[in-house]
């Protein structure tokens, strides 16, 4: 996605903004804006997992029956119907697992969903089970033999040795690799799932999960920072900030950036957060803005091979590829504090469209170079 500014994405994602200030909340703010607005964005709140929040707020408002309303309530229909299958599974698979005498810890999802006024608002489509150290093989094997009958939905079932494993630059490999198993699971919680007690996060290690997640993925669905605003306002007078705040710094950077951005966007209330936090640089507001006002695309784009072709279009076409500022940012492991991202931009656009796309010519050169038909064609041109 490029960085420069694109006025109708960032309108959009402004929109879809306003749409979700305090959606989280049992008595969600009014919605400000023209509801003939809303269609137009519902391809993009349901890309977002936030279709079922703008339907609650309108809803709360008692204006659910509006024409606009329809779409957004069959989403949020179809993921209470999800929810279900979800909860029934998850139930099944914790059952089982402790039956073979394995404890393990569920992570976002269900833990995060459960969180909100309603079931169903909250979309969500992994079931993470993390196990203890060197059980990860085991467990799988338990939960593969599982009726699917009784488990509908497969779960991801993560071993802690490699789930908090140490290895890439930024320091950790996992979202919570910067704090020690032993840790985790001293402060985890059992909450009910019916009659089933299920092991989740302590409300430190969430909240820095859920930020950190957020930012590795551009928290290009806005669901992610409504559950950081969500997670902000349900703290407990206990929360321990000085844990949470702990670990790497660059994952601790992340954390407050991402509760700054949930206020700032979103107008979750900061005020049993650290100072610090308030501090949010307004190339990374536009960022996030742009990505929410954007339709997700998947797969390549034209290759910049045509551009070259035909020289009139190589303008357009290399602005269509300036690196989006916040992905340059991770990519070149610059701090998200901070003011103009140009460099790490540029720096990002030589490395990307100039060295690996001067390998990927000349893979492609030397490809065509072993193939017989090209030997001839060029002992022809050039008979040497």
């Amino acid at each position: 996605m490029p960085g420069l500014l694109r006025p109708a994405s960032m309108a959009r994602g402004q929109t879809v903004a306003r749409l979700l200030a305090g959606a989280w909340r049992l008595t969600p703010p009014q919605i400000d804006l023209d509801l003939t607005r809303v269609p137009a964005l519902n391809a993009l709140l349901v890309q977002g997992g936030v279709a079922g929040l703008v339907w609650w707020k309108l809803q709360r408002a008692s204006l659910d029956a509006a024409p606009e309303a329809h779409a957004l309530r069959l989403a949020y229909r179809q993921t209470a119907l999800e929810s279900a299958l979800h909860q029934q599974s998850i139930r099944v698979l914790v059952g089982c697992l402790r039956a073979g005498g394995i404890e393990p810890l569920l992570v976002k999802g269900w833990s995060t969903a459960r969180l909100y006024p309603r079931p169903g608002l909250r979309p969500y489509v992994d079931i993470d089970l993390v196990v203890p150290p060197g059980e990860g093989a085991r467990a799988a094997v338990l939960v593969r033999d599982l009726d699917p009958a009784s488990s509908p939905v497969a779960p991801d079932v993560l071993d802690a040795a490699t789930w908090t494993a140490e290895w890439d630059r930024a320091g950790a490999a996992g979202d919570l690799a910067d704090h020690p198993w032993a840790a985790i699971v001293e402060r985890s919680r059992l909450v009910p799932l019916g009659d089933v007690p299920i092991r989740v996060l302590g409300f430190e290690d969430h909240l820095r999960l859920a930020a950190v997640h957020g930012v590795r993925h551009r928290f290009r669905r806005p669901v992610w920072l409504c559950d950081i605003g969500l997670l902000m306002e349900t703290l407990p007078e206990a929360f321990d900030w000085t844990y949470c705040l702990s670990g790497h710094a660059h994952r601790t950077e992340q954390l407050l950036r991402s509760l700054g951005l949930a206020h700032q966007l979103l107008g979750a209330d900061l005020q049993h957060c650290p100072g610090a936090a308030a501090t949010v640089p307004t190339w990374l507001t536009g960022s996030v803005l742009r990505r929410w006002g954007t339709p997700l695309v998947i797969g390549p784009g034209p290759s910049i091979l045509q551009a070259l072709r035909h020289p009139r279009t190589l303008p357009g076409e290399l602005y269509r590829r300036w690196p989006d500022p916040l992905d340059a940012t991770l990519r070149r492991g610059v701090p998200l504090t901070g003011g103009s991202r140009v460099t790490a931009q540029a720096a990002e656009f030589v490395w990307r469209f100039g060295v690996l796309a001067s390998r990927r010519w000349l893979r492609h050169g030397l490809r065509a170079a072993r193939r017989p038909g090209w030997r001839r064609v060029a002992q022809e041109v050039d008979p040497g």
